[in-house]
């Protein structure tokens, strides 16, 4: 069995086991003791972005046999991404089929339409794709009580862990009859909401950039005076000084208008630089910190990224158990004592998706014999609050993968859980209703 294969199926395992404890069964509440109603009458299909559509809109828009020719040029499969292209919209033209078969009005966006005005009107928003595409969905949906639920329209292709059932893919029809009779139960998953402090002069510069839609994205160094005078860029000769009293009154803030379902990730946008910043978990002191970057994480993305940038690989526990061995200490070196090991450690690092607490990791700690080391700093830990001021000189503020704020040096950010933040959808069983 592959690695990529161990992670899922211990992730599968950990979230079953979380279904069945009281903390889920908290998470995945109906509102009453009479079936729960879903009201849609109006619908919002948000579509996925496919390869073919990323990439005519990446060559401005140049004809099919000029793509074909550029993308084969690549070494890329032009017919298979078509193929894949005309199958998702397919399914997304069923599920609008379907809805306006039984009377429902339907509008239809992509990442570059979907706005506010859209999400004002419809009563539920519907994303059409995998994961990523309910993220997107999720991010700009700030009102607690309108619904997000979301179709995996590839199920042969992608787990979709956020999306409905399998079956729903497969039986659209029965899936939307479910909601509609209300075979389901709703469903709350916390959200991060995020609030940056800077400079008012710079405060307008604080924009969302769509990682999905460019190449790359990239943010001019910002010059700030905000520093802790320890901070060996500070003494550059064009930066002002400023006393306490004068820093706090040119500081403004800002909440973002994308709420993250998944995880904030914060650092230089370059992977090869160290990302410079100063962490406060909860009322701790301040800390310096070195590092490849911070994630900080949902009980939703607990099965994500923070879950593969902290899980024990098998091969890893194993070796710690034969060193264990060789010291003299009586410990079992069979793999399947250490996978069992490992499993039950990489389970710890899943939550229920409504719990009330973040997840953080600095990741690749930097320390070095002459650099202090964190007193009170666990590198990865649960937290109610979470406190960044960034030393990086080109950095960003990413929410969810998918959208990014610059987040440059002498900037604040407060990663927070507010109940009325949650997202509103809906738990379906994994097997079919009838």
């Amino acid at each position: 069995m592959s690695v990529l294969n161990n992670i899922s199926v211990s992730i599968s395992k950990g979230l079953r086991r979380l279904r069945k404890s009281k903390h889920l069964n908290g998470a995945i509440r109906s509102a009453s003791t009479e079936p729960p109603k879903l009201h849609m009458d109006k619908c919002l299909i948000v579509s996925k972005v496919t390869r073919y559509e990323y990439e005519k809109h990446s060559l401005d828009n140049i004809s099919d046999a000029e793509l074909e020719a550029v993308l084969r040029k690549r070494g890329s499969d032009f017919d298979a991404m078509l193929q894949s292209h005309r199958e998702q919209k397919a399914f997304e033209q069923s599920v609008a089929r379907s809805l306006g078969e039984m009377g429902r009005k339907v509008e239809m966006a992509s990442r570059l339409t979907y706005n506010e005005d859209l999400i004002k009107w419809c009563d539920v928003v519907v994303p059409c794709g995998g994961d990523g595409t309910f993220l997107l969905a999720a991010s700009r949906v700030r009102d607690a009580n309108k619904p997000v639920i979301g179709f995996n329209s590839a199920p042969h292709k992608s787990v979709g862990r956020l999306c409905l059932p399998t079956w729903c893919s497969n039986d659209v029809k029965g899936a939307l009859h479910a909601l509609k009779e209300g075979r389901f139960r709703w469903m709350r998953r916390s959200r991060i909401r995020t609030t940056v402090t800077c400079e008012a002069k710079l405060l307008d510069t604080i924009t969302p950039v769509d990682l999905h839609t460019l190449h790359y994205s990239r943010y001019s160094a910002v010059s700030q005076a905000l520093d802790n005078p320890d901070n060996p860029q500070s003494s550059a000769p064009h930066r002002e000084q400023f006393t306490t009293e004068q820093r706090n009154s040119v500081l403004h803030t800002k909440v973002l208008p994308f709420l993250a379902l998944n995880e904030v990730f914060i650092g230089e946008s370059v992977t090869s630089r160290v990302s410079v910043l100063r962490l406060q978990i909860d009322t701790g002191a301040w800390t310096h910190t070195k590092s490849s970057g911070l994630c900080v994480s949902t009980g939703t993305g607990s099965t994500s990224w923070h879950y593969s940038i902290n899980c024990l690989r098998t091969h890893s526990v194993l070796e710690l158990m034969k060193i264990l061995s060789r010291e003299g200490i009586a410990v079992d070196t069979t793999l399947e004592k250490a996978r069992e090991v490992a499993e039950k450690y990489n389970q710890k690092l899943m939550f229920a998706a409504d719990c009330d607490k973040l997840a953080y990791s600095v990741r690749e700690y930097i320390t070095f014999e002459d650099w202090p080391v964190p007193r009170g700093l666990r590198v990865r830990d649960r937290a109610d609050t979470v406190r960044v001021k960034s030393h990086c000189v080109d950095a960003g503020l990413v929410i969810d993968g998918s959208v990014s704020f610059p987040f440059n040096d002498g900037t604040e950010a407060l990663l927070e859980i507010h109940p009325e933040d949650a997202l509103m959808t809906v738990h379906m069983d994994d097997s079919l209703p009838y």
